[in-house]
């Protein structure tokens, strides 16, 4: 059996493996491309999270214009489709819960902490702090010439500038962007700060189907002269 294996990480990023390599778990997200079938199957374990469901869309796609094979969705909560079986009993089977990533909640748990911060200050004091640090950023922070702002149309320059123009939430990094009906992917090495203007936007074009709770995101609104420009998704880490 041909195979080409695929794993999405939790960043969202995709990383070839052997197939002798690979562990399917409840927490594992895999795009298996079939050249003995020619057919891309994209194995959801139930634990997988909403970035590792729209970087395997993107990924999904771009193999499906590589090979031209149909692709597949094969989901744990929905059932273990009868025709994936064969892929899955070659890749060693369905390992169920992995057991080497229960540190994980550890490191998850304190993060609910820092949200509560925000409801022990006085919300007048936060939103005069907020409007302030706003104000002076706006006409310092935003350089023209930015990477960020590159080969953007007016509307959506105009988004990514009052990104740029906010204090950024501590310990944060921003990972979306819902602008319009479009949603962008944030990608580049200084996403915990807006203001220095190092990243790009990604449209996300081709998008899963169905609804996907943002567990791990808070959103921020951004809103100029009594219009929502957009929503940012940031993330605490």
């Amino acid at each position: 059996m041909l195979l080409d294996v695929y794993i999405i990480d939790e960043e969202g990023e995709d990383v070839q493996i052997d197939p002798s390599d690979v562990k399917l778990t409840s927490s594992t997200l895999a795009i298996i491309v079939s050249h003995t079938d020619h057919i891309t199957y994209v194995f959801k374990g139930a634990k997988v999270s909403v970035v590792q469901k729209f970087a395997s869309a993107r990924k999904a796609a771009a193999l499906r214009l590589q090979h031209a094979y149909k692709t597949r969705h094969v989901e744990e909560t929905e059932g273990i489709d009868d025709v994936f079986i064969p892929i899955m009993d070659f890749l060693g089977g369905f390992q169920g819960v992995d057991l080497g990533e229960t540190p994980k909640p550890v490191e998850n748990s304190p993060k609910p902490k820092p949200a509560a911060k925000p409801v022990t200050k006085p919300p007048e004091n936060t939103a005069s702090k907020a409007a302030t640090k706003t104000t002076t950023k706006k006409t310092t922070k935003v350089d023209p010439d930015a990477p960020a702002l590159d080969g953007l149309t007016t509307k959506l320059a105009a988004v990514v500038k009052t990104m740029m123009s906010l204090e950024p939430p501590e310990g944060s990094s921003c990972d979306y962007l819902l602008a319009g009906t479009k949603l962008y992917i944030i990608l580049g090495d200084d996403k915990t700060d807006l203001r220095n203007g190092n990243f790009r936007l990604e449209e996300i074009a081709t998008l899963p189907e169905g609804v996907f709770p943002a567990e791990n995101y808070y959103p921020r609104i951004l809103v100029k002269k009594q219009k929502v420009l957009g929503v940012e998704l940031w993330a605490r880490r």
